[in-house]
């Protein structure tokens, strides 16, 4: 058991370090483009610190974890918004362009009832169903880097400058993947071995355990861009990763691998993922800002949620 612990704790190391690299690396390269702080954010960032859930969930799904697969992603969505936003609005209240979250936050809503449309149709995720949802991602990312350039939005973020040579970033980028595979495999083999020690269910250590380890470097990365006061890159890297979560993570997974839902069981989850959306969304949408009230509601709703997988 104590090995196991262990190889739990090495796991959840190694994607916190990994992502943060991934990150580092991948925005040195984003900067480069000339990318502004919040599409940098939505995507380089967003991707980057997601790749753990993806790592997870498509490794789960391949050996027939699917209570892993998808409590990961549910988990890490509420965790994203509910903990991670939550806290980081009380530390520091998150101030950022209000038609782009609102458009951000209606799409990270439109994934959502997408993903729970697919869910209550059928007892899985088909190989189609993956398909489209990916194919939703790369249309989202289209229009991102359309508008982008249209709006001639090119802000450089003092914080996401760096003196890293472009071949540098592409090492580290390349070497954090290599580090997030091992470590999302030490993850996944820990997790499981304790649930079936501890009688737990797959579907509450892929909700807590697992979503809370794989959301580290989204954690690590908000805080800190809240701290330089870069709040376009640290909610833009929480909407984001959630909507990276779905279309990607679920949609990748699923195309390799028919993901199993058993609705009866995951309803309350995906409600709760919806609703930390809509909370947030509706937090923001007036003055695109998510003050210390807001993110102390949030973070209140996740404790509660927390609460009702254990008791």
């Amino acid at each position: 058991m104590l090995l196991t612990v262990l190889y739990l704790i090495a796991g959840l190391l190694l994607l916190l370090a990994g992502g943060n690299y991934l990150v580092e690396g991948g925005v040195s390269i984003a900067t480069r483009l000339k990318m502004s702080p919040l599409l940098i954010g939505m995507t380089i960032v967003a991707f980057g610190t997601s790749a753990p859930e993806l790592l997870v969930s498509l490794k789960s799904a391949v050996i027939g974890n699917s209570g892993i697969a998808l409590g990961n992603v549910i988990g890490s969505n509420i965790v994203n918004i509910g903990f991670i936003l939550g806290l980081t609005a009380i530390i520091s209240p998150i101030i950022t362009q209000r038609k782009s979250i609102t458009y951000n936050g209606l799409v990270m809503i439109a994934s959502v009832c997408l993903f729970m449309l697919f869910a209550c149709t059928r007892e899985s995720l088909s190989r189609t169903e993956g398909f489209v949802m990916f194919a939703a991602l790369v249309a989202f990312l289209v229009v991102s880097v359309f508008i982008e350039k249209k709006g001639h939005r090119q802000e450089e973020s003092k914080s996401a400058q760096t003196d890293m040579p472009i071949w540098i970033a592409c090492f580290v980028v390349v070497g954090s993947c290599f580090a997030l595979s091992y470590g999302a495999d030490l993850l996944i083999d820990s997790a499981t071995k304790l649930a079936k020690a501890m009688n737990v269910s797959d579907r509450v250590i892929g909700l807590t355990i697992v979503s809370v380890g794989t959301s580290l470097p989204e954690l690590a990365a908000s805080l800190i861009a809240a701290i330089k006061k870069q709040m376009d890159i640290s909610i833009g890297n929480i909407i984001g990763s959630n909507i990276f979560n779905i279309l990607c993570v679920l949609g990748v997974s699923s195309a390799v691998a028919p993901i199993q839902v058993d609705w009866s069981i995951y309803l309350k989850d995906s409600l709760y993922m919806a609703g930390f959306s809509i909370m947030l969304v509706a937090f923001t949408i007036k003055s695109g800002k998510l003050g210390r009230l807001g993110g102390l509601i949030l973070l209140a709703a996740y404790v509660y949620y927390t609460k009702t997988l254990f008791f």
